[in-house]
């Protein structure tokens, strides 16, 4: 296991369905698009104002990680693009 930080970069592309399996627990941020990710809704905000709510920024537990994150982008045109960052001791980090 390694002591460093890591990210994952993940595209879904339009009108696909994927479940993603990781080791350990993560946060995401949306950069790209909307869909919905388990039971939640995900969508990159075109604007946020100061105290506004937003569904880009999610955390994983390593339970749901590991058991896998259902992930479906509705869109026919645009891609969901998250970055998937992990904490130290990440199992799946090689260095």
């Amino acid at each position: 296991m390694s002591d460093a930080f890591s990210a994952k970069e993940l595209t879904v592309a339009p009108g696909a369905t994927v479940t993603i399996k990781d080791s350990a627990a993560y946060g995401i941020i949306l950069m790209q698009g909307h869909g919905k990710m388990g039971v939640w809704n995900v969508e990159t905000p075109a604007l946020i104002r100061y105290g506004q709510l937003t569904n880009d920024e999610f955390f994983i537990t390593e339970k749901a990680a590991r058991e896998g994150v259902k992930i479906t982008n509705p869109s026919t045109t645009d891609p969901i693009v998250m970055l998937k960052h992990f904490g130290p001791k990440n199992p799946d980090m090689k260095l």
